[in-house]
C-alpha cells in the first residue's frame, strides 16, 4: 500500500503545472456522464457499484465489478432550456474483469447549437484498466483523448491520463484516491493551456438496515490544481437491489470548474438489466441538466 501512496505522489508534480481549471483546455472532459454517480453530485469515488463508465475516471472501480462485466448507453441533455448553450451528449461503455484484471473502454460525444453553419462538437474516447491486489485493493489507469471544435478554426485535442486507487478498509468500508486528468498542455492559436487536473479523495459505507434494505454514503472532497476545492457528499437506498433513489450535494469554491449544486436520481434493475435517470440542478451552469440512462450487468 505504501508503494501505491508513493506512486500517486509522483503525480502530483506534473498536474501542479495546470493552470486554473476555469481556464483549462478540454474542462468538458470533467463532465459526469453517468446517470447513477451523477446523482451524486460530484461523490462516488469509492463506490464500487458495477460501472460501465469506469473507463472514463476511476478505473479502479473495474476490478470490484460483481460479475464478469458491465455495459451501459446514456444520453446527457445539459441546460434543456437554455437555447444558447445547451448541448445534447450521446455516451457508453463498457467494462470487463478476468480475476483480478479489469480492462474498460468508454466514449462520449457531444454537440451544441449550430452557429454560422457550424455546429459546435467535442468528443471522448478513453481506455481504463485496473489490477485488484487480494481482494483489498484495486489500482487503475486511464488514457483518454480528447477533442474539442468549438468554430471550423477553433479547434484543439489533448491525450491525458488518470491514476486511481481503491481499498477495503472493512467490509461495509472502501476509500479511495485519484489523481486525474494528467497530460501536456494544449496549444490553441498562439497560446497554450493546462488541462483541469485534480486530486480527489472519497470514502463509501454501504449498510443493511434491514432485510432488502440498504443504504450507502458517499462523501468525496476534491482540489482543482491552481483553482478552488470542493466537496459532495451522495446517499443512495435500494429496496432488493430493485429499485434505487439517489441524491447528492457538491459544495464548490468560486473558482471551481464544476460548481455547487444539487442532484436527484432514481434506478430500475431486473435481471441484469437496469435504467437510471439524475437531474442536476439549483445551479445557473448546469441548468437542470438530465442524464437517462440504460445498463446491463453480467
Amino acid at each position: 500500500m505504501q508503494r501505491l501512496i508513493v506512486a500517486v505522489a509522483l503525480f502530483l508534480p506534473i498536474a501542479l503545472n495546470a493552470q486554473e481549471a476555469q481556464n483549462a483546455a478540454l474542462a468538458f472532459t470533467r463532465i459526469d456522464r453517468n446517470p447513477r454517480t451523477s446523482a451524486f453530485a460530484g461523490a462516488g469515488l469509492a463506490s464500487t457499484g458495477a460501472s460501465a463508465w469506469s473507463a472514463v475516471a476511476d478505473a479502479a472501480q473495474i476490478s470490484f465489478l460483481e460479475g464478469l462485466g458491465d455495459a451501459a448507453l446514456g444520453v446527457q441533455l445539459w441546460q434543456p432550456t437554455n437555447e444558447v448553450d445547451k448541448t445534447t451528449n450521446f455516451g457508453g461503455g463498457a467494462a470487463f474483469r478476468f480475476g483480478s484484471f479489469g480492462v474498460g473502454l468508454a466514449g462520449a460525444y457531444q454537440k451544441g447549437v449550430p452557429f454560422g453553419g457550424y455546429t459546435p462538437n467535442d468528443l471522448l474516447i478513453s481506455l481504463g484498466a485496473s489490477y485488484n491486489i487480494l481482494d483489498v485493493v484495486s489500482v487503475g489507469l486511464n488514457a483518454r483523448y480528447a477533442a474539442q471544435h468549438l468554430t471550423q478554426t477553433a479547434k484543439v485535442n489533448g491525450f491525458s491520463a488518470d491514476l486511481s486507487v481503491i481499498g477495503r478498509i472493512l467490509p461495509q468500508l472502501t476509500a479511495a484516491i485519484s489523481v486525474g486528468n494528467l497530460g501536456p498542455k494544449v496549444k490553441a492559436s498562439d497560446a497554450s493551456f493546462g488541462q483541469p487536473a485534480y486530486l480527489k479523495l472519497g470514502a463509501a459505507w454501504n449498510q443493511t438496515l434491514a432485510e432488502k434494505h440498504t443504504l450507502e454514503i458517499l462523501l468525496d472532497g476534491e482540489y482543482n490544481f491552481g483553482s478552488a476545492a470542493a466537496g459532495a457528499i451522495g446517499l443512495e437506498y435500494n429496496y432488493g437491489r430493485f429499485v434505487f433513489a439517489r441524491a447528492g450535494y457538491r459544495l464548490a469554491g468560486e473558482k471551481a470548474l464544476i460548481p455547487s449544486h444539487l442532484a436527484f436520481g432514481i434506478g430500475a434493475q431486473f435481471a441484469g438489466f437496469r435504467a437510471d435517470v439524475s437531474f442536476l440542478t439549483a445551479s445557473k451552469l448546469l441548468g437542470n441538466t438530465l442524464n437517462i440512462g440504460l445498463g446491463y450487468n453480467f
